[in-house]
């Protein structure tokens, strides 16, 4: 009965194909618009990086944990909160709310577009010229990233762009995979993938919001671990076996 139970919510994969279309669709006027022209190699390569990459994810996931994709659709209708914490009454939820993520997230966001768009008028105004292994290292990289991101997912449900932690579902501290290696292995592949982006679109001058977006993520876990140790059990214990916030070794 339970096996059912998860197999009647799994998603339709050409749906989710569909869905990831969409997504790649959606980015092109911030690649093609400012490049001034469809004949960028580069743009195109990335397109269809992003294509191939999130369509065999979300497949995956909708095979071996869909949870993860039904929490994500929820987590989208939901607003951020206005104070800084919030316990519902039932104490089932405990909200580590975001008046930091309204002023980080948003900076995030644009910094996120910039790596983006700096490419684009890059390319159209010729401001720097970068060595095609660059492009190449990036464009290696990439998948990588997103592959660190889909880990993270198949290991963790509950990984979302909103601070809280919901106790009414279950959630619990997840220290298997890549959260064996560091804290915040979501924000690595974010982090990786900005840097990526900024290589294979064959710009030296992307890597300035790409380092700023990253420092945005490292600004946010300072407030997403005081949640962390304010409302998951055995985190305190998790921080001391696992040393480092996002880069091995490193940070």
């Amino acid at each position: 009965m339970e096996e059912e139970k998860k197999i009647d919510r799994k998603f339709s994969n050409p749906i989710l194909v569909i869905l990831t279309l969409f997504a790649t669709v959606i980015q092109m006027p911030f690649l093609f618009w400012p490049s001034g022209t469809l004949s960028w190699l580069e743009g195109w390569i990335y397109l269809v990086i992003f294509f191939i990459s999130f369509s065999l994810i979300f497949i995956v996931l909708n095979h071996k944990n869909p949870e993860i994709l039904i929490n994500r659709m929820k987590m989208k209708k939901e607003s951020i909160r206005k104070k800084k914490e919030k316990v519902t009454d039932d104490n089932k939820i405990i909200v580590k709310a975001s008046g930091t993520d309204k002023i980080i997230l948003p900076l995030f966001g644009i910094f996120f577009l910039a790596v983006f768009v700096i490419p684009a008028f890059d390319r159209r105004f010729n401001w720097s010229t970068i060595w095609i292994w660059s492009e190449i290292i990036g464009f290696v990289l990439l998948p990588l990233s997103f592959y660190i991101i889909y880990r993270v997912m198949l290991e963790n449900a509950y990984a979302s762009k909103v601070l809280d932690i919901r106790a009414d579902s279950g959630q619990k501290l997840i220290d298997t995979g890549p959260y064996a290696i560091v804290r915040h292995p979501m924000y690595s592949g974010f982090a990786l993938m900005v840097i990526s982006i900024a290589l294979g679109l064959g710009s030296w001058y992307a890597l300035f919001p790409a380092i700023l977006a990253i420092i945005f993520l490292g600004i946010r876990i300072k407030y997403e671990e005081a949640m962390l140790m304010k409302g998951l059990e055995g985190y305190k214990e998790y921080k001391k076996k696992v040393k480092f916030k996002l880069i091995p070794k490193i940070y």
